[in-house]
C-alpha cells in the first residue's frame, strides 16, 4: 500500500493512498489523522504522516508466490 504526497487546497502537504482507501494528514498536535474510506470521523495516531505511512506500508501483505499456486 503505497501513498503518494500531495498538496491540499490550504497547501498543507498529506499522503494519500493511490486507491483512496486512506488519507494522512498532519494534526495541530503534531500526531497524525488517518482518514479512512466509509469513516466520518479520523482515527488520531501518534507519529508524523511519514512513519505512519512506513508503517502502514511494511504491513501490506506480500503476493503469494505464483509457483506455490500452481502447485495448489
Amino acid at each position: 500500500m503505497a501513498f503518494v504526497e500531495l498538496t491540499d487546497t490550504s497547501g498543507d502537504s498529506i499522503l494519500v493512498n493511490p486507491l483512496c482507501v486512506a488519507c494522512l494528514r498532519d494534526a495541530a498536535d503534531g500526531d497524525t489523522d488517518l482518514y479512512l474510506t466509509g469513516r466520518g470521523e479520523p482515527l488520531r495516531m501518534k507519529g508524523t504522516p511519514a512513519d505512519i505511512a512506513r508503517l502502514l506500508e511494511d504491513a501490506a501483505p506480500t503476493p503469494p508466490d505464483p509457483t506455490l499456486s500452481l502447485l495448489a
